[in-house]
């Protein structure tokens, strides 16, 4: 089974937002991130990449600070 960790990065900082995604569905200015036991995380931003191969990643440009 292949699950994503999505960070969020805005500025310089870059912050590990959540592991084990499962899906990802487009919202408002955004998108939610569904892990493997559907809990769903909004995050405002745009994807910056995603790599389905090294180390299944998803790097977001967040819109917003990122909360330590």
């Amino acid at each position: 089974m292949c699950l994503s960790t999505v960070y969020a990065r805005y500025g310089n900082e870059k912050k590990e937002m959540m592991t084990d995604v499962a899906q990802i569905e487009a919202g408002d200015n955004g998108f939610w991130f569904i892990d493997l036991f559907g809990r769903k995380e909004f995050i405002a931003g745009d994807i910056e990449s995603i790599s389905l191969v090294d180390g299944h990643y998803i790097i977001l440009q967040a819109k917003n600070p990122v909360e330590s």
